[in-house]
């Protein structure tokens, strides 16, 4: 029964990490005939457009290779998981799962005077 579970959290994540890339494609998209229209975006609008784009890009790259490559089904979550300790992001945003941490004061308890 723990599989099942373990299955179903996995593709529950997955689900919702598609419906949040096909809503910032649209938004993306929505930006784009903004500019094209006005000639003009926001900041938060350049970051939102620029962030969809390395998303779409990170998508292709690990789609393409599961299509060209005998065993990339292997190989990718071996990849992905390197890559993230060397610090490089193989994921698009809407599939990384973050976990809260207490960066700001490096493992210390602060105590106010």
């Amino acid at each position: 029964m723990e599989i099942i579970t373990i299955l179903e959290t996995h593709i529950h994540h997955f689900l919702h990490g598609i419906k949040t890339e096909a809503r910032g494609d649209r938004e993306a998209a929505l930006i784009i005939v903004k500019y094209i229209r006005e000639g003009t975006i926001t900041e938060e609008e350049d970051h939102i457009l620029k962030t969809q784009v390395m998303d779409s890009l990170k998508i292709l790259g690990i789609g393409v290779p599961f299509v060209l490559i005998p065993g990339a089904s292997v190989l990718m979550p071996i990849l992905i998981k390197v890559a993230s300790k060397h610090n490089i992001e193989l994921m698009p945003s809407a599939f990384i799962t973050h976990v809260e941490t207490n960066a700001g004061n490096s493992g210390k308890e602060e105590i106010a005077p």
